[in-house]
């Protein structure tokens, strides 16, 4: 009973720690460049007085450092950066409890000092000032040799370690090399035959981009458009020509294979797991087609605000759905679809919420109400 008294007790002050002590902080500015000064605010709650202490992800003196006048226990800083990457940001403080505890029959209430902190990766983006400007007026030049020379020069960028982590770097490398691949080039002349693989080395540079943009930076830039007609073209071009046939028709292993590489190119995989799911089941592939829906699910599942899907994302998250439930359709299957369904309306509510698209998905649902 001592146990289960103290069990209790404890969990009691962990409900009231996270409505009272809190730690968090903020900045107006994001990306950054090399140099560039940035101020960082402290916002806590319930914590106890000068125990707030900033960490900066890399070497202090060598990668940044404080502004003279400024410490890591300020709430209040200002730092100065010196080395081009993402860059963490922690932020953490110290805070008292009551534990109560139970002895010979009396209770006796101490005080604990515990930690608490706000720790976010790849808070702030560092690049080069003026280092892309030559890569964006290539770009805008909009011929055959100035996309050649954007290609080269962004390969060199990536290949040197101080952007090792830069998706700007990778970005513009995938943009030059789509342009290429844009341009219907005869790749048996000498100086184009480098680049006869040009759109699926575009795929490998955008993976590598927005593996890197561990924060979203691309999602809110100039090269959000570009993101967004990259992952369409394997939408339209590819999952479109296909699904336009009859169903006894329809090239699954093609479809599948599409879909592998679109992987590689969102950072929500899971708004094709379950395409790559009825593609198992049409292939008769049934043991792994089983396994990848219980993964499914489950990610499903944790799936948070947090996370943000493109257009295109959503187009395939949608598509998805409705191809499973035809498959189990075909079948006919006793799987119940509206559990689906409206699992995956919870995850993303603007797969009904955009009235003009996603119309199989929404009809589908309808039916379920």
């Amino acid at each position: 009973m001592k146990n289960l008294f103290l069990f209790s007790a404890i969990l009691l002050v962990n409900i009231s720690y996270s409505q009272v002590a809190k730690v968090s902080f903020d900045t107006d500015e994001r990306l950054i460049n090399v140099g560039d000064t940035v101020q960082l605010t402290a916002i806590a709650s319930g914590i106890i007085e000068g125990t707030l202490k900033w960490k900066i992800g890399g070497e202090e003196g060598k990668d940044w450092k404080f502004l003279k006048g400024y410490d890591a226990t300020n709430e209040v800083i200002k730092v100065y950066f010196k080395k081009i990457g993402p860059a963490n940001v922690t932020l953490s403080a110290k805070f008292e409890k009551s534990v109560t505890k139970k002895e010979n029959g009396k209770e006796k209430t101490e005080k604990v000092k515990e930690s608490i902190k706000c720790d976010k990766k790849s808070y702030f983006l560092v690049t080069e000032k003026g280092e892309y400007s030559e890569l964006n007026q290539l770009y805008a030049e909009a011929t055959v040799d100035s996309y050649i020379k954007l290609v080269k020069k962004a390969a060199k960028l990536t290949e040197n370690t101080k952007y090792a982590k830069d998706p700007f770097a990778y970005i513009w490398l995938a943009r030059g090399l789509y342009a290429i691949y844009g341009e219907n080039l005869d790749f048996t002349i000498g100086k184009y035959a480098a680049y006869k693989t040009a759109f699926q080395d575009a795929t490998s540079a955008l993976s590598k981009a927005l593996k890197n943009d561990k924060n979203g930076f691309l999602d809110h830039s100039k090269f959000a458009e570009f993101i967004f007609e990259f992952q369409n073209k394997y939408f339209v071009e590819v999952l479109g020509e296909q699904l336009e046939k009859e169903a006894d028709k329809i090239d699954y292993t093609k479809i599948n294979s599409a879909l592998g590489k679109y992987v590689k190119i969102t950072k929500n995989p899971i708004s094709v797991k379950y395409f790559q799911i009825a593609c198992m089941y049409r292939l008769n592939d049934q043991a792994n087609a089983k396994i990848a829906l219980k993964e499914a699910d489950l990610q499903l599942a944790q799936l948070g605000d947090s996370a943000v899907f493109s257009e295109t994302d959503k187009l395939f998250f949608a598509r998805s759905i409705v191809e499973l439930i035809k498959y189990y359709e075909s079948k006919k299957q006793a799987n119940s679809p509206c559990d689906l369904l409206k699992r995956v309306v919870i995850a993303i509510p603007s797969l009904l919420e955009e009235q003009d698209k996603y119309e199989d998905f929404r009809e589908r649902h309808a039916n379920c109400d």
